[in-house]
């Protein structure tokens, strides 16, 4: 898939975005709920790393290491306000 900054990820699996929600919402609220939706939209990429053999990094089955922000915080240098996740296949 490759490395991305910034754009859209890449999702192994689910869609990163909604992961991030459903975790802000400490879980919550359900699949259906249309919060998580309203959440899952107030979150972008910042980063992607996917597993690449020649790097020797591989997360679990081929899977991606994933950072997300929200644009206000991306916009004022809030890098530690970014969350994490990863998916496998």
């Amino acid at each position: 898939m490759g490395h991305r900054i910034g754009g859209y990820a890449r999702s192994v699996q689910n869609p990163v975005e909604i992961e991030i929600a459903e975790a802000v919402l400490d879980g919550r609220v359900s699949w259906d709920d249309p919060r998580l939706s309203e959440e899952a939209g107030g979150w972008v990429l910042l980063a992607q790393f996917d597993s690449e053999d020649a790097a020797d990094m591989m997360w679990g089955d081929a899977g991606a290491l994933y950072w997300l922000i929200r644009p206000e915080d991306l916009a004022g240098g809030r890098f530690e306000r970014a969350v994490f996740t990863w998916q496998c296949g």
